[in-house]
């Protein structure tokens, strides 16, 4: 078989650029590995990442339930202390009420204890005047 010079150049070419073509298959290959395995591990970070997600929305929605929880709490310890407070200022105010009326009563005590100091004091002068009258009383 007798090649020409042309067709062995032109079969030179085509090997080459078949070499070509076979390293680049190669390159292409290995940059898809490359790709795939950083696609895998941009997974797993995506996955981890979304476990975290569901770990903190858990946490918050448990937190959000507790604040709800102490919130209640709070409002109903409001609510006994503003009762407790009701309550005491009508005691203090019964207390101030009952005080006044128990002075009241003291100055009117002291005044009729007074009056009757007096009225005794005026009982005895008369009786004395009387009994220093009577016959046979000693003289002074």
């Amino acid at each position: 078989m007798v090649y020409d010079n042309a067709m062995l150049e032109d079969l030179d070419s085509l090997a080459a650029r078949i070499g070509q073509l076979v390293q680049f298959s190669k390159q292409l290959q290995s940059e898809r590995t490359a790709l795939q395995a950083r696609v895998q591990g941009l997974e797993q970070e995506r996955n981890a990442l979304r476990d975290e997600l569901k770990r903190r929305e858990a946490e918050f929605a448990e937190l959000a339930e507790s604040t709800a929880d102490q919130q209640t709490r709070v409002d109903i310890l409001r609510a006994e202390a503003d009762s407790i407070r009701v309550s005491m200022q009508t005691e203090v105010e019964r207390q101030r009420a009952e005080h006044e009326a128990l002075r009241r009563q003291l100055a009117a005590s002291q005044a009729d204890s007074a009056r009757l100091k007096a009225a005794a004091g005026q009982a005895q002068l008369q009786i004395d005047s009387i009994l220093m009258r009577l016959p046979g009383a000693p003289q002074e």
